[in-house]
């Protein structure tokens, strides 16, 4: 950064190096800093850490992103968020402005998990793929907190997160009565999605 910088980029900065470092969480796509929505009383809101990268000039975009419910929630409904994300090839451009980062980044392991938490969908015409809006956060979640946000097996308990049985991959597979409401199985206890899929052939093809 050669020459003076302009007060206000300097602020900044400040703020993104402090919202990082409480907040900020790295994987193998990039940087992620979650914020629930309506949050603007108490911490800056996803559009104020968007503003201050612009001033930086860190390329970043705003996705929707959920993260499971707390436990005094009477609804026990997922909380809604925005995230701030930064993708790895573009994490340089804060190297600058927080030059403590880039080693950071350099040991990110190889394994490290990313952004996307996908499922399977057995639908009438075959298994569609997935992607949850889930906060960045998700593999670090307890046991707990993933059965909250039903990441695990609806029938055996199982951690979905676990993608280490290629038997036991997450399907959403849901109940009749309740069609719209996400629910998530292992492939062991729902065959790999095929039973669902032949249910939903059988219904698609039977006369109205």
């Amino acid at each position: 950064m050669a020459g003076a910088v302009a007060p206000e980029v300097r602020a900044a900065q400040r703020r993104i190096v402090s919202t990082i470092n409480a907040s900020g969480k790295l994987n193998g796509d990039g940087l992620a800093l979650w914020r629930e929505v309506n949050c603007g009383e108490w911490k800056a809101t996803a559009a104020d850490i968007s503003k201050d990268l612009e001033l930086l000039q860190v390329p970043h975009t705003i996705v929707a992103a959920f993260r499971f419910p707390l436990a005094s929630s009477y609804s026990k409904a997922m909380r809604e968020g925005e995230e701030v994300r930064i993708l790895r090839k573009d994490l340089p451009h804060l190297f600058p402005w927080m030059p403590s980062l880039e080693q950071t980044v350099a040991d990110i392991p190889e394994d490290a998990s990313h952004w996307d938490f996908t499922v399977f969908q057995p639908r009438a015409n075959g298994m569609a793929i997935a992607k949850l809006a889930l906060s960045a956060e998700w593999p670090s979640w307890s046991k707990k907190q993933a059965r909250a946000a039903r990441l695990v097996c609806a029938e055996c308990d199982y951690d979905l997160r676990e993608f280490k049985d290629k038997d036991r991959a997450p399907f959403d597979v849901r109940l009749p009565e309740q069609p719209k409401r996400r629910r998530l199985v292992c492939g062991k206890c729902c065959n790999n999605g095929v039973d669902e899929m032949q249910r939903l052939a059988a219904l698609a093809g039977a006369p109205s």
